[in-house]
């Protein structure tokens, strides 16, 4: 547990005192959204929270692994509060009253084409309860997993993938993980926030 409090303290001094997020800017067909990039403590390393996106027509990420998040509403106070909103909705968590705010990642706009419009905007938190319940939105989230950063990390080296997609040539990365893949967006931002961290633990 001492490593874990230790790696999260150096986290938040990181991106408090060194890290400058990249900021996408913005235009009137922008659509602002943002994910939560969760951790917990584990046995020896901090966990991180996936969830599988439900099958919808509606949703441009459907069925898809995912931070939880979403889209910014009138009602949201700014874009931090929209992944803290997304979040309780999605898998009931308080970010709030059991989340300490790290930092805020690089944004984020998907490659395709239907989605191109959204900038995405990832905010780091940490729970403080070891033993946190979470109570999907069935209509929104399909599954929940917390996959350890240690796992994670032995998956970095292999999970760059190059197609050919959108008429051109498209490198992303994919995680598997007992069952589940993380790929597209999310397999971008894991990939991303992994390495960037990496030289902190």
């Amino acid at each position: 547990m001492k490593k874990n409090n230790g790696l999260i303290n150096k986290l938040k001094i990181y991106f408090d005192k060194t890290y400058s997020f990249k900021e996408i800017p913005i235009d009137k067909k922008s659509i602002l959204s943002s994910v939560a990039i969760i951790l917990k403590g584990g046995a020896s390393y901090p966990e991180l929270l996936f969830i599988k996106r439900a099958e919808r027509a509606d949703d441009a990420f459907s069925g898809h692994m995912a931070f939880p998040g979403g889209v910014k509403e009138e009602t949201d106070e700014n874009i931090l509060s929209t992944a803290i909103r997304e979040t309780a909705e999605e898998v009931g968590l308080d970010l709030h009253q059991d989340g300490e705010l790290i930092g805020r990642f690089d944004d984020y706009r998907p490659v395709t084409p239907s989605a191109n419009d959204f900038i995405v905007s990832p905010f780091i938190f940490y729970i403080k309860k070891p033993n946190i319940t979470l109570i999907k939105n069935s209509d929104e989230v399909e599954d929940v997993i917390w996959i350890g950063l240690d796992k994670l990390k032995k998956l970095l080296p292999g999970s760059k993938r190059t197609t050919n997609k959108f008429n051109r040539e498209y490198q992303d990365y994919v995680f598997d993980h007992e069952g589940y893949r993380i790929w597209g967006m999310t397999g971008k931002i894991l990939h991303s926030f992994i390495t960037t961290i990496d030289g902190i633990n």
